[in-house]
Protein backbone atom coordinates (compact mmCIF):
# COMPACT_ATOMS: atom_id res chain seq x y z
CA UNK A 1 0.00 0.00 0.00
CA UNK A 2 3.10 2.37 1.17
CA UNK A 3 5.06 1.72 -2.26
CA UNK A 4 1.40 2.06 -4.14
CA UNK A 5 0.73 5.46 -2.69
CA UNK A 6 4.44 6.48 -3.12
CA UNK A 7 4.21 5.58 -6.89
CA UNK A 8 1.25 7.25 -7.58
CA UNK A 9 2.63 10.74 -5.49
CA UNK A 10 5.51 10.65 -7.54
CA UNK A 11 4.02 9.66 -10.66
CA UNK A 12 1.81 12.87 -10.07
CA UNK A 13 4.67 14.91 -9.50
CA UNK A 14 6.49 14.31 -12.61
CA UNK A 15 3.08 14.99 -14.55
CA UNK A 16 3.23 17.89 -13.08
CA UNK A 17 6.28 18.92 -13.98
CA UNK A 18 6.56 17.49 -17.35
CA UNK A 19 3.67 19.45 -18.05
CA UNK A 20 4.15 22.71 -16.22
CA UNK A 21 7.47 23.24 -18.36
CA UNK A 22 6.27 23.00 -21.82
CA UNK A 23 3.18 25.20 -20.53
CA UNK A 24 5.56 27.48 -19.46
CA UNK A 25 7.65 27.25 -22.38
CA UNK A 26 4.35 28.00 -24.50
CA UNK A 27 2.73 30.41 -22.79
CA UNK A 28 6.53 32.50 -22.97
CA UNK A 29 6.93 32.12 -26.65
CA UNK A 30 3.24 32.83 -27.27
CA UNK A 31 3.62 36.54 -26.08
CA UNK A 32 6.98 36.69 -27.25
CA UNK A 33 5.43 36.29 -30.54
CA UNK A 34 2.92 39.06 -29.81
CA UNK A 35 5.09 41.67 -28.68
CA UNK A 36 7.51 40.92 -31.94
CA UNK A 37 4.13 41.16 -34.35
CA UNK A 38 3.43 44.57 -32.16
CA UNK A 39 7.38 45.37 -33.60
CA UNK A 40 9.01 44.63 -30.29
CA UNK A 41 12.80 44.09 -30.88
CA UNK A 42 13.03 40.36 -29.36
CA UNK A 43 16.42 38.49 -29.57
CA UNK A 44 16.86 34.91 -29.49
CA UNK A 45 18.93 35.97 -26.15
CA UNK A 46 15.98 38.02 -24.63
CA UNK A 47 13.70 35.07 -26.24
CA UNK A 48 16.16 32.50 -24.06
CA UNK A 49 16.33 34.39 -21.32
CA UNK A 50 12.37 35.13 -20.79
CA UNK A 51 11.71 31.79 -21.48
CA UNK A 52 14.45 30.27 -18.72
CA UNK A 53 13.05 33.30 -16.51
CA UNK A 54 9.29 32.42 -17.03
CA UNK A 55 9.87 28.84 -16.48
CA UNK A 56 11.99 29.53 -12.92
CA UNK A 57 8.86 32.14 -11.76
CA UNK A 58 5.71 31.65 -13.97
CA UNK A 59 6.43 27.53 -14.44
CA UNK A 60 5.36 27.37 -9.65
CA UNK A 61 1.86 28.84 -10.95
CA UNK A 62 1.67 26.43 -13.85
CA UNK A 63 2.31 23.20 -11.86
CA UNK A 64 -0.48 24.82 -9.44
CA UNK A 65 -2.84 25.30 -12.37
CA UNK A 66 -1.77 21.80 -13.78
CA UNK A 67 -2.18 19.86 -10.27
CA UNK A 68 -5.11 21.56 -9.73
CA UNK A 69 -6.75 20.25 -12.72
CA UNK A 70 -4.90 16.93 -12.68
CA UNK A 71 -6.01 15.54 -9.64
CA UNK A 72 -9.59 15.22 -10.30
CA UNK A 73 -9.14 14.61 -13.68
CA UNK A 74 -6.66 11.42 -12.85
CA UNK A 75 -9.07 10.40 -10.20
CA UNK A 76 -11.62 10.19 -12.69
CA UNK A 77 -9.79 8.16 -15.30
CA UNK A 78 -8.17 5.85 -12.91
CA UNK A 79 -11.35 3.35 -13.23
CA UNK A 80 -11.54 3.45 -16.56
CA UNK A 81 -7.87 2.80 -16.90
CA UNK A 82 -8.39 0.12 -14.12
CA UNK A 83 -11.03 -1.35 -16.39
CA UNK A 84 -9.35 -1.11 -19.67
CA UNK A 85 -5.84 -1.64 -18.63
CA UNK A 86 -3.97 -1.97 -22.73
CA UNK A 87 -5.57 1.98 -22.58
CA UNK A 88 -4.65 3.09 -19.41
CA UNK A 89 -2.14 5.86 -21.61
CA UNK A 90 -4.91 7.42 -24.11
CA UNK A 91 -7.38 7.56 -20.95
CA UNK A 92 -4.83 9.49 -18.90
CA UNK A 93 -3.35 11.41 -21.81
CA UNK A 94 -6.46 12.43 -22.38
CA UNK A 95 -7.76 13.27 -19.31
CA UNK A 96 -5.04 15.46 -19.00
CA UNK A 97 -5.43 17.49 -21.72
CA UNK A 98 -9.02 17.90 -21.16
CA UNK A 99 -8.42 18.99 -17.56
CA UNK A 100 -6.02 22.17 -18.56
CA UNK A 101 -8.41 23.30 -21.21
CA UNK A 102 -11.15 23.06 -18.51
CA UNK A 103 -9.61 24.73 -15.64
CA UNK A 104 -8.51 27.43 -18.21
CA UNK A 105 -12.46 27.63 -19.32
CA UNK A 106 -13.14 28.20 -15.45
CA UNK A 107 -10.38 30.50 -14.77
CA UNK A 108 -11.48 32.85 -17.77
CA UNK A 109 -14.91 32.73 -15.82
CA UNK A 110 -13.97 33.58 -12.54
CA UNK A 111 -10.50 35.61 -12.91
CA UNK A 112 -10.92 39.26 -12.46
CA UNK A 113 -8.48 39.76 -15.30
CA UNK A 114 -9.35 38.72 -18.82
CA UNK A 115 -7.43 35.77 -19.39
CA UNK A 116 -5.02 34.77 -16.20
CA UNK A 117 -2.68 33.12 -18.75
CA UNK A 118 -2.59 35.10 -21.52
CA UNK A 119 -1.53 32.59 -24.02
CA UNK A 120 -4.85 30.84 -23.40
CA UNK A 121 -6.65 34.13 -24.86
CA UNK A 122 -6.98 32.82 -28.51
CA UNK A 123 -8.06 29.17 -29.80
CA UNK A 124 -4.96 28.18 -31.02
CA UNK A 125 -2.72 29.69 -27.67
CA UNK A 126 -5.64 27.27 -25.43
CA UNK A 127 -5.06 24.58 -27.66
CA UNK A 128 -1.24 24.79 -27.49
CA UNK A 129 -1.12 24.55 -23.49
CA UNK A 130 -4.39 22.05 -23.03
CA UNK A 131 -2.13 19.34 -25.00
CA UNK A 132 0.35 19.67 -22.96
CA UNK A 133 -1.54 18.21 -21.03
CA UNK A 134 -0.89 15.42 -22.88
CA UNK A 135 2.47 14.66 -21.58
CA UNK A 136 1.60 14.59 -18.06
CA UNK A 137 -1.29 12.51 -18.76
CA UNK A 138 0.81 10.06 -20.49
CA UNK A 139 3.90 9.67 -17.80
CA UNK A 140 1.47 9.75 -15.05
CA UNK A 141 -0.10 6.73 -16.74
CA UNK A 142 3.50 5.06 -17.37
CA UNK A 143 4.64 5.64 -13.70
CA UNK A 144 1.72 4.93 -11.93
CA UNK A 145 1.19 1.89 -13.90
CA UNK A 146 4.45 0.07 -13.32
CA UNK A 147 4.39 -2.94 -11.35
CA UNK A 148 7.32 -2.98 -8.86
CA UNK A 149 8.82 -6.88 -9.18
CA UNK A 150 9.05 -8.73 -5.79
CA UNK A 151 12.54 -9.37 -4.04
CA UNK A 152 13.74 -13.22 -5.31
CA UNK A 153 14.88 -14.91 -2.04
Amino acid sequence: MTRTAGRLAIAFLLAVLATAIPASFIQTNINLSNLADLGAPISPLVRTLTTLQDIVFFGPVMAAITAAAFLPAFVAAWPMSRALPYARLPIHALAGAVSLWTAFEVMGFVSPMPTFVAAARTPEGLLALSLTGLIGGALFAYVAGQRTRPAMA
